[in-house]
């Protein structure tokens, strides 16, 4: 659970780091556009993407990349961060005993000790 919940946090600061990358795009080119994974690729390292689809084009097929990698490559990166950070975390979240929410109702009670002895 504690591995969901790492990896929720770290895509919500994904998620932080694409609104600001966004933000300042819209402010420095005065039109606003959402980073796609296909964007985030090319910024990150250009020559991977290149390599990729010209090796899934020529290796697999060329109708994967059209009709499978590139509509995912074209969807929006902070929807998509903010999205499944949630649901790891609310995964992460999750157990079977019921939890208490320690921001909503206080502090916790104090914990029961365990009896010492035969008795």
């Amino acid at each position: 659970m504690v591995v969901f919940r790492v990896l929720g946090w770290l895509l919500l600061a994904l998620a932080v780091a694409a609104v600001v990358h966004d933000g300042l795009a819209w402010w420095a080119e005065g039109s606003f556009h959402l980073l796609g994974f296909g964007d985030l690729w090319s910024h990150l390292d250009a020559r991977s993407l290149a390599y990729s689809q010209s090796a899934v084009q020529r290796h697999l097929s060329t109708v994967l990349w059209s009709w499978m990698v590139r509509p995912v490559l074209m969807v929006p990166v902070l929807p998509a961060f903010l999205g499944l950070g949630l649901v790891c975390l609310w995964l992460g979240g999750r157990s079977g005993q019921q939890r208490e929410s320690v921001f909503f109702i206080g502090s916790r009670p104090p914990r029961r000790r365990r009896s010492r002895g035969l008795s």
